[in-house]
């Protein structure tokens, strides 16, 4: 691997929830204002302009008829701007496979023309059609000034693609194990279909130091994800975020951090309709911690999402993508996971990175999470035998070249959130989505286990039926005790 990671002793990775690249970053460079350096793939930024990308608004356009286009728009609007889209959009395999090609049945190969996702938004708004035309604005970067000004100070990739045009509980597999296992949505979901290694099985095994770090009030989403990291021995690895703060502070994070958002509970995570502006002062908490940790000169921090979650992207998915192992060939609903999902912001974060930077593949293998799996393989020397065996990852390009500064910057650009929280919190009684739906459920699995038994179904049913909102949650993980 290139020289790049050499001057690293800490990556930080923050994995935030359901946003494509054109709904956070596609306003980001212009054709009057384009980036500084490009690393990888040559080529103008991706991103949006005027009447540029658009996608009908009358279903009939899938049967041949004339298209009523409704172009992507510059800015979010309304009356919560920073909760577009309000309703939160279809993210199932089937509907993300019809925003991308229109249909849900593409033949091998077919060319995906991502002009499905305003009709498909639609299906969420059957009340009111013109609103789903939110699905096509576009925050601003004056409105995101966290997620601009760190990707204009340091670097963003606009080539990034989610693993698999899935949920988000396979694209998280994806980060943490190289696969999902076959899966492809959160929900039926049982934690058993995620019995694989992880890459912290793999680091613990190889004594390589690495936590998880997650707000409280719900046990670690990583952990719970994942069987083989239920084991009590593991405890001490999975961190309240403010020990993060205090370990980066001293200069004491392990060699690989992961922190999650809060997902319940005045959620963080940026999920459609949680509010965008409570992930921007999550970042700029992280931001601040690390700038002004004791390791900041050595330290590599990334920022990405774990998918689309269902918000226009104009950019088609490459197929091509590594089937990773045999439990994906074919996986639920016939998938082989070799195509992969919509672009998602990625944003590298370093003293070692020149301001301005867009960063892409240069093997003709795209950016996806596995990307930082695979860096973390070279970067750590990590035996090609104790390594997980996913042929994503092998396939995989790391991110050894986006370090792309002479030296260590010693400047610090000014950056903070310009937004503030000004929409009322979604109320405790409002139900829960699939993902914190099948939190609840993994959560009670591995509290089971823990106590030598298991859940049978009918108990998973019935557990269902009585945690419904954000309060029955609280109560639900207050009893577990994880």
């Amino acid at each position: 691997m290139a020289d790049g990671m050499s001057h690293i002793e800490h990556v930080i990775v923050l994995m935030l929830e359901n946003r494509s690249f054109d709904n956070l970053a596609g306003w980001l460079y212009g054709p009057d204002d384009p980036p500084p350096a490009i690393v990888g793939a040559a080529g103008p930024y991706d991103g949006l302009a005027a009447n540029r990308f658009w996608n009908p608004a009358n279903a009939s356009f899938f049967q041949g008829a004339p298209a009523d286009k409704v172009y992507a728009t510059r800015g979010t609007t309304g009356r919560w701007p920073f909760r577009v889209p309000t309703v939160d959009p279809r993210e199932e395999f089937d509907a993300i496979t019809f925003q991308i090609f229109g249909t849900t049945t593409p033949a091998q190969g077919q060319p995906a023309s991502m002009l499905g996702f305003l009709v498909d938004y639609q299906k969420v708004h059957p009340d009111d059609p013109p609103a789903a035309a939110m699905i096509l604005q576009g925050y601003s970067p004056e409105q995101v000034t966290m997620l601009s000004g760190l990707a204009r100070s340091y670097a963003i990739s606009d080539a990034w693609f989610a693993s698999a045009p899935c949920q988000t509980w396979p694209n998280r597999s994806f980060i943490h194990a190289g696969t999902a296992n076959g899966r492809v949505n959160n929900f039926p979901y049982h934690p058993f279909d995620f019995d694989v290694p992880t890459i912290f099985n793999v680091l613990e095994a190889c004594g390589k130091s690495w936590a998880v770090y997650h707000p409280g009030r719900l046990p670690s989403l990583t952990r719970i994800q994942f069987p083989r990291l239920w084991h009590r021995s593991l405890d001490r690895h999975f961190r309240s975020l403010g020990t993060f703060f205090a370990e980066a502070a001293a200069g004491t994070l392990p060699s690989y951090s992961f922190i999650e958002p809060r997902f319940l509970f005045a959620p963080d995570d940026q999920h459609a309709p949680f509010d965008v502006c409570a992930g921007e002062l999550l970042l700029q908490t992280v931001w601040s911690a690390v700038v002004h940790g004791a390791k900041w000169p050595r330290t590599l921090l990334l920022l990405t999402y774990d998918e689309h979650g269902g918000c226009a992207d104009h950019v088609p998915p490459p197929w091509g993508a590594a089937t990773p192992d045999a439990a994906s060939h074919p996986g639920q609903e016939g998938f082989t996971f070799d195509r992969f999902g919509p672009r998602v912001p990625t944003i590298a974060v370093s003293p070692w990175i020149a301001p301005g930077t867009v960063f892409r593949s240069s093997t003709g293998t795209p950016f996806d999470h596995t990307s930082i799996l695979a860096t973390l393989r070279d970067w750590l020397q990590i035996p090609a035998e104790r390594m997980l065996p996913s042929r994503r990852i092998a396939q995989a390009p790391t991110l050894s070249a986006v370090l792309n500064a002479p030296q260590a910057r010693t400047d610090l650009p000014a950056i903070a959130p310009a937004c503030t929280l000004t929409a009322p919190p979604l109320a405790d009684g409002a139900p829960l989505n699939d993902l914190q739906r099948s939190i609840v459920v993994s959560a009670a699995h591995m509290a089971a286990q823990r106590a030598g038994r298991r859940l049978t179904h009918p108990a998973v049913v019935a557990l269902l039926g009585r945690v419904l909102t954000q309060t029955h949650a609280a109560r639900h993980f207050a009893r577990l005790g994880l």
